[in-house]
């Protein structure tokens, strides 16, 4: 079986507060319901996920756990991983309301088939502007084609915690582009450049798994799926009145 870990922090900002009533994002309303039990009615629709985890402030209910969250993003990951049961255990970013059942599955028996330690999803765009044209989404050019990453993670609950300083480190330099530079490779990070500004031939999928397996001595893979839903979210207050208007 698989532990859910739904990733329910993230406050609103003060314009997004007033329009919505909500101070954080899972409390957020779309069509009648708070953003995180739309997320949660997806999970619950998977029979492989034995027990469902949400790291933030929500209301207790019937069919999951919560857990406080702490300071961080990291720190909620850590915080849902030492309280898992099970070696198998799926990440959810809260601010997914359109999240199925259906491609929840996919994800997680393609990310139990792939044989690696540690999945992330990726959605080709195409299908992302075709379901979701008002929705815009940060894309990337590869050899694939262009996708845009999804917002479902996997991993091996041992592994995950033994290289949870690593994935920390990576994850506090993502907006430090020099030290980014020295921690992922002056190299690939050309590549990535070229594929985005002169062809996307210069960088594929698999260059991009082998050097996260470079970084953390596992298998990583990213799981290509074809569902709009996993790689559309909401967590501005312009996306949300557009999901409002539709």
């Amino acid at each position: 079986m698989t532990t859910a870990i739904v990733l329910a922090g993230g406050a609103t900002d003060e314009a997004w507060r007033r329009a919505s009533g909500a101070a954080m994002r899972a409390l957020v309303p779309i069509h009648g319901e708070p953003m995180y039990r739309h997320v949660l009615r997806a999970l619950q629709g998977v029979p492989e996920i034995g027990r469902i985890l949400i790291v933030g402030d929500v209301p207790p209910g019937e069919g999951y756990e919560v857990l406080p969250p702490p300071d961080g993003l990291m720190e909620s990951v850590q915080r849902g991983l030492e309280a898992s049961m099970t070696d198998s255990v799926l990440f959810v970013s809260v601010d997914v309301p359109f999240l199925t059942a259906e491609s929840v599955r996919f994800f997680l028996e393609e990310s139990l088939r792939s044989g690696a330690a540690l999945t992330y999803a990726v959605v080709p765009a195409a299908l992302c502007r075709e379901k979701f044209p008002q929705m815009k989404r940060t894309t990337v050019r590869l050899r694939e084609g262009e996708l845009t990453g999804g917002n479902l993670f996997w991993a091996r609950r041992e592994v995950a915690l033994r290289e949870l300083p690593r994935l920390r480190t990576l994850y506090a330099a993502r907006k430090q582009p020099l030290r980014l530079a020295l921690y992922v490779g002056v190299g690939i990070l050309i590549r990535f450049l070229l594929a985005q500004w002169v062809s996307p031939r210069f960088l594929s999928v698999r260059d991009v798994e082998r050097r996260a397996e470079q970084l953390l001595g596992v298998p990583a893979r990213a799981i290509l799926c074809p569902y709009a839903e996993i790689g559309t979210d909401i967590d501005t207050l312009q996306q949300w009145q557009q999901v409002l208007r539709h």
